[in-house]
């Protein structure tokens, strides 16, 4: 599996730290993990063909993490329209209450009545296949508005574990359960001490620790100067921790 990050930060854009947004890739199979805004933009410099993307995995509906998600349905809708050629179906792996967010979003930004365009909305926890990467998704606390997912992807022998945004109030032993032995685990490092909202670095050190995990990737980092080097003096004796930046690229 070849992972992209296209977005590495929060709701605070910066040119060189997009919201948060990762491609992940395995054959002809394109998933990406959470469509913040300027998510279609990163992609767009990759000269990638938003058709090609398979499914898309939303981890919950705060706009960093959410807010390219239906433009880019209305984005591919428009190129087939300029090129004449058949919609192919795009999968939402989603929280609940995805498609009813849609049909809201549709009356505002595309109300024209007789567009459409072929979608599945796969909605709260559950197990797929996606070509050949098996997907689970399981519940997250992050805030008490709306639900969460995270997404734990399989290929072959391989693990990958993204969290999206989570707090202190999920169950840490769940989390030690979901992340066990992941080769990669992608997880938000936004809290300087815990909250019920945000990990923090020290959370993340003693999930990796506990869960054994490979490597983890410390995503929806701040982007001030003093935030980011703050974490490259926690990461620099800990060959486990990696600072996520846009358009780094891992193999799984």
């Amino acid at each position: 599996m070849k992972l992209t990050v296209l977005g590495s930060g929060t709701m605070m854009l910066k040119k060189d730290k997009f919201p948060s947004s990762f491609l992940l890739e395995e054959g002809d199979i394109k998933l990406l993990l959470d469509c913040g805004f300027g998510a279609i933009a990163r992609l767009s410099e990759m000269d990638m063909d938003l058709r090609q993307i398979n499914a898309v995995f939303i981890s919950h509906f705060h706009a960093d993490h959410f807010g390219d998600a239906f433009n880019l349905v209305h984005a591919r809708f428009v190129a087939d329209l300029y090129e004449n050629k058949p919609h192919s179906k795009l999968i939402f792996i989603c929280p609940e209450t995805t498609k009813d967010r849609f049909m809201k979003w549709r009356e505002v930004y595309w109300p024209e009545p007789k567009e459409d365009y072929p979608l599945e909305f796969k909605e709260g926890s559950l197990e797929m296949d996606l070509g050949q990467l098996h997907i689970e998704t399981f519940p997250v606390s992050h805030v008490p508005w709306f639900k969460s997912v995270g997404i734990r992807v399989s290929f072959k022998d391989k693990l990958l574990v993204y969290t999206g945004d989570i707090g202190s109030s999920h169950d840490f032993e769940d989390l030690v359960k979901r992340t066990q032995n992941a080769d990669l685990l992608m997880i938000e490092a936004a809290a300087q001490k815990p909250t019920p909202n945000h990990f923090t670095l020290e959370q993340i050190q003693e999930l990796t620790e506990r869960a054994a995990v490979k490597k983890a990737l410390i995503v929806h980092t701040r982007p001030q100067k003093e935030w980011q080097e703050r974490i490259r003096n926690f990461i620099k004796d800990k060959p486990t921790l990696i600072l996520a930046e846009d358009k780094m690229t891992f193999e799984i």
